[in-house]
């Protein structure tokens, strides 16, 4: 026995291997029916006995390496391979396959928390062997089964399409981390062009073999191949790169549906191998690289969901009310798409509990989920919108900041969250951005139909009445002193330099206001009202396009101008957004 610490492969290398080869494996065989366990493979077993077979192995490491560790070797009980197997085939005959599936995972994850007992200490290479012997040097030996499990294009899609969920979901979970260097040195948005690319190779070279017979090579080496790959995605954005992958899925899908059962398994299951390689085989392969910027904690979940929710938060506060019953780029209003986002928070917030427990509560359908969200915001107002997609945040927040912040986040969890919510807002993004003004044209455009709305409400409520108080409780006066006072505070910042408010400074500011104008009399107020509006639009006006895209300018002129207006129209004026 040695007991030398190996030098080859270290328990964190093993760890991705291992992680990588599993993942592998269960594409096969959690995308496979019930029906299809008794189907006997190229080894001579069937789908049952294979699947009990790898667990059982598995299960043997947690105890094998305990003995190692303690210095007592290997266990010899395990020398009769086939009386082993034999038992084991005889111990699950009646086992149902739910159970054989759970199994499987459960005793996986105990050689991961192995594994992960191994970083930073020096083992034994024994220790080490066990786990290979059980896990990257057995999955192999199995591959070819799993390919002639899959009898049809139908299958081989199934398993194709779950590895790819469960990867772009990986990928999502990053929220802005996609942008930063992986471990091996790329960034994880190079990381998928990569395997965006060799899914469209995969597209033609399937196509080749169906249109031929023949199958075709890739047209270059791995390197030369993955170099051009990462090249041609620079430059482009995150979204861009995540509508190329389910483009290249989709194509992907289509092209295996035309595969006949026998082009799948000509030449030695060829088109098998390859769809492996290069997508849930490929996705395996880079598991580990991508977990290491997957959320580990529920207080990095927590980071990663107020990453992903500021730049959306920003991109509607910037927007504005008014806009949001219009289209949006994708073709719904901006109700719908706030609607459609808070439904699936709500959602995410009530399975929580489930993730938690390691279980799954039911799962909208999408298509009646969105549509139901889509024509219930219709009848309501802006305002209402927003204000419940803020609230299923705030929930849903609040869920995650309770537990405790260096607790291991299950994946299960981290998976949800990040497709239903943060993930979900990165995809949604551009939508909202694409309300917001770029221009002083578009800015004054806004500037004026907002102003007509404010204060053709002011001239309907007529001098008499500015005495009276509004719904939030001040006077229209002192709301018409507000909304003048934050005017001139724009045409000073704007000819010079940007203030910095707090809230307690922004709260001191209106109340200086209201009491600077407390002697002011209706005539005079609405006409330092209407000259005040005169003056920030030629400010405006005279910015410029280029200043007006600093984001600092661009805040002064719309938060103190058309977007505040906005606000006071709902709550004092009793215009309906």
């Amino acid at each position: 026995m040695s007991t030398e610490t190996r030098a080859t492969t270290s328990p964190r290398e093993l760890l991705a291997q291992v992680e990588g080869g599993y993942r592998a494996t269960r594409a096969v065989i959690d995308a496979l029916g019930p029906e299809r366990f008794d189907t006997r493979l190229l080894s001579g077993m069937t789908l049952r006995q294979m699947v009990a077979h790898l667990a059982a192995w598995e299960e043997t490491v947690p105890p094998r390496v305990e003995r190692v560790l303690r210095g007592e070797g290997d266990d010899p009980a395990y020398e009769d391979v086939d009386g082993f197997n034999a038992r084991v085939f005889e111990e699950t005959r009646d086992a149902t396959v739910e159970h054989l599936r759970a199994r499987y995972a459960t005793v996986h994850e105990r050689v991961v928390e192995v594994l992960r007992s191994f970083l930073g200490r020096d083992v034994p290479a024994l220790a080490l062997d066990i786990v290979e012997w059980n896990t990257t040097g057995h999955y192999p030996d199995h591959y070819r089964d799993l390919g002639s499990a899959i009898t049809d294009a139908t299958e081989l899609a199934a398993v194709v399409r779950r590895g790819w969920i469960d990867f772009r979901i990986d990928l999502l979970a990053l929220g802005p981390l996609i942008e930063r260097p992986t471990p091996i040195g790329w960034t994880y948005m190079d990381l998928l062009a990569h395997v965006i690319g060799w899914e469209e190779l995969t597209v033609a070279r399937l196509a080749t073999l169906r249109e031929t017979g023949e199958p075709v090579g890739p047209g270059g080496t791995a390197d030369e191949i993955n170099a051009d790959l990462v090249a041609r995605a620079r430059g482009r954005s995150a979204r861009e790169l995540f509508e190329e992958f389910d483009a290249a899925h989709a194509r992907l899908v289509e092209e295996i549906g035309k595969l006949s059962p026998e082009q799948l398994h000509a030449h030695d299951a060829w088109a098998i191998a390859v769809v492996a390689g290069n997508t849930y085989g490929h996705y395996a392969e880079h598991h580990h690289e991508l977990q290491a910027g997957v959320p580990q904690t529920s207080g990095e979940l927590v980071e990663r969901l107020r990453d992903g929710w500021r730049p959306y938060r920003r991109a509607l506060a910037r927007a504005g009310l008014a806009p949001l019953g219009g289209p949006t780029a994708s073709g719904w209003t901006g109700k719908a798409l706030l609607a459609h986002q808070a439904g699936w928070l709500e959602w995410c917030r009530s399975e929580v509990p489930n993730r938690l427990a390691g279980t799954r509560g039911p799962t909208p359908v999408s298509v009646e989920h969105n549509a139901r969200e889509a024509a219930a915001a219709e009848g309501r107002l802006a305002h209402e919108v927003v204000a419940r997609l803020d609230a299923a945040y705030r929930a849903l927040l609040d869920a995650l900041t309770a537990l405790p912040a260096d607790a291991a986040a299950p994946t299960d969890l981290v998976r949800l969250v990040a497709a239903t919510v943060y993930g979900h807002f990165a995809e949604h993004l551009h939508e909202l951005e694409a309300l917001v003004p770029t221009d002083t044209r578009a800015v004054l455009r806004r500037f004026d139909q907002t102003w007509s709305r404010f204060r053709g409400r002011i001239r309907e409520v007529g001098r008499a009445r500015l005495m009276d108080a509004t719904p939030s409780g001040w006077s229209y006066r002192d709301m018409c002193a507000h909304a003048a006072n934050w005017m001139q505070n724009a045409v000073s910042e704007l000819a010079g330099a940007p203030r910095s408010w707090s809230r307690e400074t922004i709260q001191a500011e209106n109340e200086r206001a209201v009491e600077a104008h407390r002697l002011v009399g209706a005539e005079a107020m609405l006409d330092e009202l209407d000259t005040s509006h005169a003056r920030v639009r030629e400010a405006i006006a005279a910015l410029g396009d280029e200043r007006l895209r600093d984001p600092r300018i661009f805040g002064i002129v719309a938060f103190y101008t058309y977007l505040h207006w906005e606000e006071h129209l709902h709550e004092d004026l009793g215009v309906d957004l």
